[in-house]
Protein backbone atom coordinates (compact mmCIF):
# COMPACT_ATOMS: atom_id res chain seq x y z
CA UNK A 1 0.00 0.00 0.00
CA UNK A 2 1.27 3.16 -1.15
CA UNK A 3 1.79 6.39 1.92
CA UNK A 4 -0.72 8.10 0.10
CA UNK A 5 -3.78 5.34 0.41
CA UNK A 6 -2.48 4.65 3.64
CA UNK A 7 -3.26 8.11 4.93
CA UNK A 8 -6.35 8.04 2.88
CA UNK A 9 -7.47 4.53 4.86
CA UNK A 10 -6.57 6.58 8.14
CA UNK A 11 -8.69 9.08 7.55
CA UNK A 12 -11.51 7.04 6.26
CA UNK A 13 -11.03 8.69 2.63
CA UNK A 14 -12.26 5.90 -0.15
CA UNK A 15 -11.09 5.75 -3.54
CA UNK A 16 -13.16 6.45 -6.39
CA UNK A 17 -14.95 3.31 -7.52
CA UNK A 18 -15.04 3.24 -11.49
CA UNK A 19 -18.18 4.27 -12.71
CA UNK A 20 -20.30 0.87 -13.18
CA UNK A 21 -20.91 0.59 -16.88
CA UNK A 22 -24.35 -1.68 -16.58
CA UNK A 23 -28.13 -1.67 -17.87
CA UNK A 24 -29.96 -3.63 -15.29
CA UNK A 25 -33.83 -5.31 -16.28
CA UNK A 26 -35.86 -5.64 -13.43
CA UNK A 27 -38.73 -8.74 -13.67
CA UNK A 28 -41.86 -9.82 -12.75
CA UNK A 29 -40.84 -13.43 -11.94
CA UNK A 30 -37.14 -15.23 -12.38
CA UNK A 31 -36.16 -16.46 -15.68
CA UNK A 32 -34.46 -19.38 -17.66
CA UNK A 33 -31.20 -17.48 -19.29
CA UNK A 34 -29.66 -20.33 -21.35
CA UNK A 35 -26.26 -20.13 -23.77
CA UNK A 36 -29.05 -20.18 -26.76
CA UNK A 37 -31.00 -17.48 -25.14
CA UNK A 38 -28.27 -15.63 -24.99
CA UNK A 39 -26.44 -16.49 -28.47
CA UNK A 40 -29.75 -15.54 -29.98
CA UNK A 41 -30.35 -11.98 -28.22
CA UNK A 42 -26.81 -11.29 -29.68
CA UNK A 43 -27.40 -12.54 -32.96
CA UNK A 44 -30.48 -10.27 -33.28
CA UNK A 45 -29.35 -7.25 -31.24
CA UNK A 46 -25.94 -7.12 -33.04
CA UNK A 47 -26.57 -8.75 -36.82
CA UNK A 48 -24.52 -11.74 -36.57
CA UNK A 49 -23.55 -14.69 -34.37
CA UNK A 50 -20.30 -14.86 -32.23
CA UNK A 51 -17.27 -15.24 -34.51
CA UNK A 52 -15.37 -18.72 -32.23
CA UNK A 53 -12.50 -18.38 -34.93
CA UNK A 54 -12.08 -15.13 -33.79
CA UNK A 55 -12.11 -15.31 -29.88
CA UNK A 56 -15.59 -14.26 -29.99
CA UNK A 57 -17.68 -16.45 -27.23
CA UNK A 58 -20.90 -16.98 -24.79
CA UNK A 59 -20.79 -18.91 -22.27
CA UNK A 60 -23.25 -19.39 -19.55
CA UNK A 61 -22.80 -21.50 -16.52
CA UNK A 62 -26.21 -21.58 -14.24
CA UNK A 63 -26.94 -17.66 -13.71
CA UNK A 64 -24.26 -16.21 -15.07
CA UNK A 65 -22.95 -15.22 -18.47
CA UNK A 66 -20.59 -14.20 -20.71
CA UNK A 67 -20.13 -12.75 -24.26
CA UNK A 68 -16.94 -11.60 -26.01
CA UNK A 69 -17.86 -9.89 -28.95
CA UNK A 70 -15.68 -7.62 -30.77
CA UNK A 71 -13.79 -6.59 -28.50
CA UNK A 72 -15.73 -5.88 -25.61
CA UNK A 73 -16.51 -8.37 -22.65
CA UNK A 74 -20.20 -8.65 -21.02
CA UNK A 75 -21.22 -10.22 -17.65
CA UNK A 76 -24.91 -11.09 -17.24
CA UNK A 77 -26.27 -11.87 -14.13
CA UNK A 78 -29.60 -13.70 -13.50
CA UNK A 79 -30.67 -13.46 -10.61
CA UNK A 80 -34.15 -14.99 -8.92
CA UNK A 81 -34.54 -11.72 -6.31
CA UNK A 82 -34.97 -8.29 -6.08
CA UNK A 83 -31.85 -5.96 -7.22
CA UNK A 84 -32.08 -3.98 -4.22
CA UNK A 85 -31.60 -5.83 -0.87
CA UNK A 86 -34.75 -5.45 1.21
CA UNK A 87 -32.43 -4.21 4.21
CA UNK A 88 -31.96 -1.09 1.42
CA UNK A 89 -35.31 -0.47 -0.42
CA UNK A 90 -36.80 2.17 1.79
CA UNK A 91 -33.35 4.22 1.10
CA UNK A 92 -33.34 3.16 -2.35
CA UNK A 93 -37.28 3.80 -2.87
CA UNK A 94 -35.84 7.71 -1.49
CA UNK A 95 -34.13 8.09 -4.68
CA UNK A 96 -37.51 7.76 -7.06
CA UNK A 97 -39.36 10.65 -7.58
CA UNK A 98 -42.14 9.23 -9.32
CA UNK A 99 -44.63 6.51 -8.07
CA UNK A 100 -44.13 4.58 -11.06
CA UNK A 101 -40.09 4.02 -10.44
CA UNK A 102 -41.14 3.44 -6.77
CA UNK A 103 -43.85 0.56 -8.00
CA UNK A 104 -40.64 -1.37 -10.16
CA UNK A 105 -38.60 -1.13 -6.98
CA UNK A 106 -40.98 -2.52 -4.96
CA UNK A 107 -42.67 -5.52 -7.47
CA UNK A 108 -39.55 -6.71 -9.19
CA UNK A 109 -39.07 -9.85 -8.00
CA UNK A 110 -36.34 -10.98 -10.89
CA UNK A 111 -33.42 -9.50 -12.61
CA UNK A 112 -31.25 -9.24 -15.19
CA UNK A 113 -27.51 -7.39 -15.33
CA UNK A 114 -25.70 -6.84 -18.27
CA UNK A 115 -22.47 -5.24 -16.89
CA UNK A 116 -19.17 -4.13 -18.95
CA UNK A 117 -15.98 -6.12 -18.23
CA UNK A 118 -13.86 -4.91 -20.85
CA UNK A 119 -12.59 -2.55 -22.22
CA UNK A 120 -12.48 -1.04 -18.90
CA UNK A 121 -12.38 3.06 -18.05
CA UNK A 122 -13.60 3.87 -21.71
CA UNK A 123 -13.17 7.05 -23.58
CA UNK A 124 -16.65 8.91 -23.71
CA UNK A 125 -16.84 7.74 -27.78
CA UNK A 126 -15.98 4.27 -26.51
CA UNK A 127 -18.74 3.95 -23.58
CA UNK A 128 -21.61 5.64 -26.02
CA UNK A 129 -20.78 2.63 -27.96
CA UNK A 130 -20.88 -0.17 -24.91
CA UNK A 131 -23.88 1.37 -24.13
CA UNK A 132 -25.35 1.13 -27.57
CA UNK A 133 -24.51 -2.40 -27.52
CA UNK A 134 -25.39 -3.57 -24.19
CA UNK A 135 -28.79 -1.57 -24.62
CA UNK A 136 -29.26 -3.24 -28.04
CA UNK A 137 -28.80 -7.01 -26.17
CA UNK A 138 -31.05 -6.15 -22.98
CA UNK A 139 -33.74 -4.94 -25.62
CA UNK A 140 -33.28 -8.58 -27.00
CA UNK A 141 -33.67 -9.89 -23.77
CA UNK A 142 -37.21 -8.20 -21.94
CA UNK A 143 -40.58 -8.63 -22.57
CA UNK A 144 -43.68 -8.20 -20.99
CA UNK A 145 -43.10 -9.13 -17.53
CA UNK A 146 -40.31 -6.77 -17.18
CA UNK A 147 -41.04 -3.93 -15.25
CA UNK A 148 -38.57 -1.65 -15.62
CA UNK A 149 -35.25 -0.94 -16.99
CA UNK A 150 -31.93 0.89 -14.41
CA UNK A 151 -29.32 2.52 -15.58
CA UNK A 152 -26.80 2.41 -12.28
CA UNK A 153 -24.53 4.81 -13.36
CA UNK A 154 -26.82 7.56 -13.70
CA UNK A 155 -29.52 6.22 -11.21
CA UNK A 156 -32.09 6.29 -13.42
CA UNK A 157 -35.13 4.02 -13.59
CA UNK A 158 -37.26 3.86 -16.22
CA UNK A 159 -40.99 1.39 -15.98
CA UNK A 160 -41.14 -0.73 -18.53
CA UNK A 161 -43.87 0.97 -21.38
CA UNK A 162 -44.67 0.50 -25.14
CA UNK A 163 -41.22 2.60 -25.91
CA UNK A 164 -38.66 1.00 -24.16
CA UNK A 165 -37.52 -1.33 -26.67
CA UNK A 166 -36.94 1.54 -29.24
CA UNK A 167 -35.34 3.71 -26.60
CA UNK A 168 -32.44 0.85 -26.00
CA UNK A 169 -32.08 0.28 -29.66
CA UNK A 170 -31.38 4.21 -30.11
CA UNK A 171 -28.53 5.77 -30.97
CA UNK A 172 -28.11 7.09 -27.49
CA UNK A 173 -30.41 4.88 -25.56
CA UNK A 174 -29.36 6.23 -22.02
CA UNK A 175 -30.54 9.78 -23.01
CA UNK A 176 -33.52 7.69 -24.70
CA UNK A 177 -34.17 5.80 -21.42
CA UNK A 178 -34.09 9.17 -19.31
CA UNK A 179 -37.01 10.37 -21.44
CA UNK A 180 -39.51 7.98 -20.57
CA UNK A 181 -41.03 8.49 -17.02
Amino acid sequence: MSVLATIKSVLGVRPKEPELISVVLHFRQPRQLTEGTVRGAVTRAWGRDVLEDQNEHVVTKQTVSFVKFDGMVLHLTNSARPYCPPQYLEQALAQFPHERQKAVAREHKAFLTIDLLNPKNPSRSVKDKCYRRMASLAAELLDDDCLGIYIPETGYLRPYDRDVYRALKSDSPVREIEKGA
